[in-house]
C-alpha cells in the first residue's frame, strides 16, 4: 500500500503530506486548557506570591478561551525544584507555567556546587514569558557609622549584616571588594532584612549590602525622607534614576574583564520576577502565552493593584530574557570561572 501511495502521489502532494504532522501539533482553541496552574517556586506570602496573584487575575483574559489561572506553590532549592519541574515534567500544552527566582536561571552557570548539582535544566530551552520586576540592590551605611561614601569603605572595614553565604548581599560585597578595593565584611546570623536594619540602628553593624532600593522605600521610608542612611552605591544591572547621584557600581569598574564579570554576576537582577513555561511548546501556544503575559503586565487593573500594594511593575519581556541568557551563557570560560569563584568563595 505504501508503494502504491508513493507511486500515485505527485511531488506537490507529497510535500503537502509531509507538512501534516507539524500542523497537527498545533492545538485548536477548543483544545486549549481551561485551567492553567501558575506555580510559584516559594511558599505562600511574600513578593513572589504577590506577583503571581497579580498575573493570575489578569492574564487569562488575553488568552484564547479565557482560561482561569490558579496559583499553586512548589517551594524548594531557591525555586530550582520548580525550574526542574517545568523543564522535565510539566506538559508543554500551556496548562502549566511558573514564577521562579531570577538567580535560578543562572544556577547551572555560576551557582554553587550544590546549586549546579540540583539544576537539571538548561534555562535557554525554557519558554520565557517575561519578568515583572527588576532589582536594584544598594549598599548603605547608618547615619552615625562614619561611612558617607564608597571611598570610606575602601579606607577601612565596613561590617554589614547578612543572612548567610547564599545571600545576594555577600555576593555583591565580594564583587566590590574584588573589583573596587572596598573592605566590606559580612556579619552573619541575621534572619532577614528586618533583623539587619534593627542591628544597623543599634550599632551592631555599620551597614546593609544587598537590600533592594524599592524594599527600603517601602519598609523604611524614613531612611530616605529623613536621610538616616548614606547611599554608598547602587548595584543593579542598570542605573536607578530615583537614586540620583548615588554611584553605580558598573560606572566605577574600569577594567573590561572586570566589567564582564560584574555584569554576569548582576545579570539575574534584570529578571527579578521571571515567569516561564515548559520547553518545546507548540509555537502558536508559546506566542499566545508571551503576548498574553505582556498584555497583562500593561493592564490598568493589574497596575492599579500593584501600585495599591506597593509593588513595582517593570516589564522585561521574553525576547529580552532570551537575549540575556544567550549573552550570559556565551561568555568565555575564564569569565564564567572568575564570576563563579567570586560569588561562591568564603
Amino acid at each position: 500500500m505504501l508503494q502504491l501511495v508513493r507511486a500515485l502521489a505527485t511531488p506537490g502532494l507529497l510535500a503537502l503530506l509531509s507538512l501534516w504532522p507539524a500542523h497537527a501539533q498545533e492545538p485548536s482553541n477548543a483544545l486549549r486548557p481551561k485551567t492553567i496552574s501558575l506555580y510559584v517556586g516559594f511558599g505562600p506570602g511574600g513578593g513572589y506570591d504577590a506577583y503571581a496573584q497579580l498575573v493570575a487575575q489578569h492574564m487569562g483574559r488575553y488568552l484564547p478561551g479565557n482560561p482561569t489561572l490558579v496559583v499553586r506553590h512548589m517551594p524548594g532549592g531557591g525555586s530550582l525544584v520548580l525550574a526542574n519541574y517545568l523543564a522535565k515534567i510539566a506538559p508543554p500544552d500551556g496548562s502549566a507555567i511558573g514564577l521562579m527566582a531570577g538567580g535560578a536561571a543562572f544556577a547551572p552557570l555560576i551557582g554553587s556546587a550544590d546549586e549546579k548539582a540540583a539544576a537539571k535544566f538548561d534555562p535557554r530551552l525554557l519558554t520565557w514569558l517575561g519578568s515583572l520586576e527588576s532589582f536594584t540592590p544598594i549598599a548603605i551605611a547608618w547615619q552615625t557609622s562614619g561611612f558617607r561614601t564608597l571611598d570610606d569603605a575602601k579606607a577601612r572595614e565596613l561590617r554589614f549584616g547578612s543572612s548567610g553565604p547564599s545571600s545576594g548581599g555577600e555576593a555583591f560585597a565580594k564583587l566590590m571588594n574584588e573589583t573596587l578595593g572596598t573592605k566590606f565584611r559580612a556579619i552573619r546570623g541575621y534572619k532577614g532584612s528586618n533583623d539587619i536594619t534593627l542591628a544597623m540602628e543599634r550599632g551592631e553593624v555599620e551597614g546593609f549590602v544587598g537590600w533592594c532600593w524599592a524594599c527600603m522605600k517601602a519598609d523604611r521610608p524614613q531612611y530616605v525622607t529623613e536621610k538616616k542612611v548614606a547611599l554608598l552605591a547602587q548595584i543593579g544591572l542598570a542605573r536607578e534614576p530615583e537614586m540620583g547621584a548615588a554611584p553605580h557600581v558598573l560606572d566605577l569598574i574600569v577594567d573590561p574583564d572586570d566589567q564582564r564579570v560584574a555584569r554576569l554576576i548582576l545579570a539575574n537582577l534584570a529578571i527579578g520576577r521571571p515567569f516561564a513555561a515548559p520547553p518545546a511548546m507548540p509555537q502558536t501556544v508559546a506566542d499566545d502565552m508571551r503576548h498574553a503575559f505582556a498584555q497583562a503586565a500593561r493592564d490598568p487593573g493589574l497596575l492599579a493593584l500593584a501600585a495599591k500594594s506597593g509593588r513595582k511593575v517593570d516589564l522585561y519581556d521574553a525576547a529580552q530574557i532570551d537575549d540575556l541568557l544567550r549573552w550570559a551563557y556565551g561568555q568565555p570560560p575564564e569569565i564564567v570561572a572568575r564570576a563563579s569563584k567570586i560569588i561562591n568563595s568564603e
